[in-house]
């Protein structure tokens, strides 16, 4: 009995061993077409309302296949709530200006003026050796960056029409397309059309969009401004940033980051492995973070400053079996942004009602300042 029993583990140790070693040397379909899904769930001033929370989808497909009269659709689960089919639009080719003109005439080059006091790091006061002070009066062209370092990321690259046969985009194109806070990515997926093969993946829950941020700010005794926000299972990191300006002119910027950067410098999305190097480097914030405070010295800079924040979700990546005649890629990333003033009562400052004397009443004048920066940086009113 005993002699079966060794001899049947050996056969199967030697069929998986087998199976192992064909599987290796089966080569895997040439890959022919690439999906990419960018889901960001955006709250705050972006939304034009005060705690409003939106969702944004981007879809882009790319395929190695040529088409006369391109077509493709993607076909979500109800959960999205955004249509039973989502056409995949493949842009037209640009029409030339008849003047043959072109769109940007260059002027000449004046010297920026101005100051710029930069801060980093979450704390209720600066360090010694902040604000580091930038004159820009003092720049010189092919002079180092007096911003602070340009962190090194990798480029995510989606589908795009230069870089393959033909390429089809979602209504809103690189924009995204906007969604209610309800919707869902997740539940089976299939994408299909005439120059790429079937698409069929299913989403689970923990590649969903993310949670919204809806950050909320507490003044502290020292003058700093506690941000908090709810524990977020799928962000792998988060950056915060706040900009603003004193009477004299004087730009204010301060980052989360522990080292000193240029404000806003790292891409929309990151890769899963530079998102944990950022982390390590202290960058971003750790995915436990829950709260972070802007120094005193900034916070009373200016009585209106910007706060930006940015939550790096997880990723899933899906793809064609192995046995597949045509290999395809999919690729879902996810990201939280939120936008709003630091230490604001944002439904106070964005209500439309008229001044009047009951509690919670905000200055019309601090409103109005709100809807000028809102529409200088092109948000909805």
């Amino acid at each position: 009995m005993n002699t079966i029993l060794i001899r049947g583990t050996a056969l199967g140790a030697l069929a998986v061993a087998a199976t192992a070693a064909w599987a290796q040397q089966t080569p895997r379909p040439k890959v022919e077409a690439d999906y990419w899904l960018s889901a960001e769930t955006v709250s705050g001033m972006a939304t034009g309302q005060p705690a409003g929370v939106e969702k944004s989808l981007m879809l882009q497909l790319g395929s190695q296949r040529r088409s006369a009269a391109p077509s493709a659709e993607h076909l979500p689960p109800q959960a999205l709530r955004a249509g039973e089919r989502l056409p995949l639009v493949t842009p037209k080719e640009g029409v030339p200006k008849a003047d043959g003109r072109p769109d940007f005439r260059p002027g000449p080059q004046q010297q920026p003026k101005g100051r710029i006091e930069l801060y980093w790091g979450c704390g209720e006061t600066a360090p010694a050796g902040q604000p580091f002070v930038v004159d820009l009066s003092t720049m010189r062209p092919g002079a180092a960056s007096p911003f602070g370092a340009i962190p090194q990321v990798r480029a995510m690259v989606p589908p795009s029409t230069g870089r393959h046969a033909t390429y089809g985009e979602w209504l809103g194109g690189r924009k995204g397309t906007r969604l209610p806070r309800e919707a869902s990515l997740v539940g089976d997926h299939l994408v299909q059309g005439n120059y790429s093969p079937e698409l069929r993946f299913a989403v689970a829950a923990g590649s969903d969009f993310l949670a919204p941020l809806n950050p909320r700010d507490a003044k502290l005794a020292s003058g700093a401004v506690k941000v908090s926000w709810p524990a977020q299972a799928q962000a792998r990191g988060y950056i915060l940033s706040v900009t603003g300006a004193r009477e004299d002119g004087t730009v204010i910027m301060w980052t989360s980051s522990a080292v000193r950067m240029p404000g806003m410098s790292l891409p929309d999305y990151i890769e899963q492995g530079d998102i944990a190097r950022l982390v390590q480097q202290r960058i971003l914030l750790a995915p436990e973070t829950t709260e972070c405070a802007v120094p005193a010295a900034v916070a009373k800079a200016t009585e209106s400053a910007m706060l930006m924040m940015t939550a790096y979700g997880s990723e899933a990546n899906y793809g064609a079996p192995r046995e597949a005649p045509v290999g395809w890629t999919v690729k879902l990333r996810t990201k939280a942004t939120h936008m709003g003033l630091l230490g604001a009562d944002m439904a106070g400052l964005m209500d439309g009602s008229d001044d009047d004397d009951t509690p919670g009443a905000q200055p019309k004048e601090r409103r109005g300042l709100l809807r000028g920066l809102g529409g200088a940086l092109g948000l909805p009113r």
